[in-house]
């Protein structure tokens, strides 16, 4: 039994966001006004990469990190094992840029690695840290997009003997029938690229898919939409006080044979307030899945890891979420590292553990992507500082 020291609602979780005293913070390539929860120690794992994204664990001591703009994936080596990884070699490279260096994964033996229209593994044969086999094993003729728009970010999961991915909305909101697209769904191949299926749909732009440790049961963040009442709210001479709070980003079970909303129900049940005409709407509430947590409207929930180790008192079990930070709410919202704490199988709390916006307004990072290290400590992408972090528990 976790001690019930956090909050157990959404109403609550605004209350967590409030601004937040700052602990101090050992590492000087740190920007100044960086929050760190209390009994945390906040350092950089790894500097000198442009715009890093993902991040994949590998064997010894290896941190797989993407750099889309560069067409590339970096095998960073913590030699020595004091978190601070000291060598960067080039492992997949020559992708065109742009065409997006996603989701990644170790698997067997192998990085599995996705891009706009493939998915590919590799794998250094030689020893000297670089990719010398690289095998593709989906292209665009089988995935759920071919074309460059909307949200290009595609997952990728291998679990139980399949490859399991997903692409979001062209747009914001496209408002077309579920079987008219092969994105805003989840599909599963077996690991040739073969007997693909449809998992699940209804999703806008969940970006990284994980396992729930000791579970078959996959999850996922998405993201909400864009400028849900900007119809209503018209010239904004009241500002945006329906947009500024909703919808809110999602924590979601995804489940085989499940809808989850997207573009027409979103949260807890809500309409879309731009497609309230549509005919089908109370249909489409009775069929949705509905999200096991629920974030901060615009905070941009970029990804997820469950964390499994025992480094961190009470957190085996509980998920970390990169909140990665929007544009379309008056105050910013987001722009942290946060904890989502789980008890039999199910989130009940959330609490901020780094905090990357300095009085509320300054933007001193954009965490991206996490994961956790071999050592029991978190790791995470920020875009914006060009960093790789890492967060451990030191005690109070």
């Amino acid at each position: 039994m976790k001690p019930p020291h956090f909050v157990v609602s959404f109403a609550a979780v605004a209350a967590v966001c409030l601004p937040l005293v700052p602990s101090p913070v050992r590492a000087a390539e740190i920007p100044a006004g960086v929050w760190v929860r209390d009994g945390y120690e906040l350092s950089v794992a790894v500097e000198g990469i442009k715009i890093p994204r993902f991040l994949a664990v590998g064997p010894n001591n290896t941190l797989f990190v993407s750099v889309p703009k560069e067409g590339k994936i970096m095998a960073c080596r913590d030699t020595d094992g004091d978190g601070k990884y000291e060598t960067q070699t080039p492992f997949v490279t020559g992708k065109e840029p742009n065409t997006i260096l996603q989701g990644m994964q170790w698997h067997d033996g192998w990085l599995w690695f996705a891009q706009l229209n493939a998915i590919s593994r590799a794998r250094d044969t030689n020893g000297n840290g670089k990719a010398d086999e690289v095998v593709p094993v989906l292209g665009a003729e089988q995935l759920p997009t071919g074309a460059r728009g909307g949200h290009m970010w595609r997952a990728l999961l291998i679990h139980n003997g399949r490859i399991y991915t997903q692409v979001g909305d062209q747009t914001n909101v496209t408002d077309e029938p579920i079987e008219a697209s092969e994105r805003k769904k989840i599909w599963t191949f077996a690991l040739d690229g073969s007997d693909k299926k449809l998992f699940a749909t209804g999703l806008r732009n969940t970006e990284k898919l994980v396992v729930r440790p000791g579970t078959d049961e996959i999850w996922g963040v998405d993201h909400d939409i864009d400028l849900m009442a900007a119809k209503l709210e018209g010239d904004r001479k009241f500002g945006q006080p329906i947009t500024d709070h909703n919808p809110p980003a999602e924590l979601n079970h995804y489940v085989e044979g499940k809808f989850y909303g997207h573009p027409w129900i979103l949260g807890k049940n809500q309409p879309n307030l731009a497609l309230l005409t549509e005919p089908r709407l109370i249909e489409y509430a009775s069929m949705t899945t509905i999200p096991e947590w629920l974030m901060a409207a615009h905070c941009s929930a970029n990804s997820l890891t469950f964390y499994n180790g025992d480094k961190i008192p009470h957190a085996n079990g509980d998920v970390f979420v990169a909140q990665r930070g929007g544009w379309n709410s008056t105050a910013k919202v987001g722009y942290c590292l946060s904890r989502i704490l789980f008890e039999n199988g199910h989130p009940y709390g959330e609490q901020k553990m780094v905090n990357f916006l300095k009085n509320g307004t300054e933007i001193l990072g954009r965490p991206v992507d996490c994961t956790q290290a071999t050592d029991g400590s978190l790791l995470f992408s920020d875009d914006f500082g060009h960093k790789v972090y890492r967060l451990k528990y030191v005690g109070k």
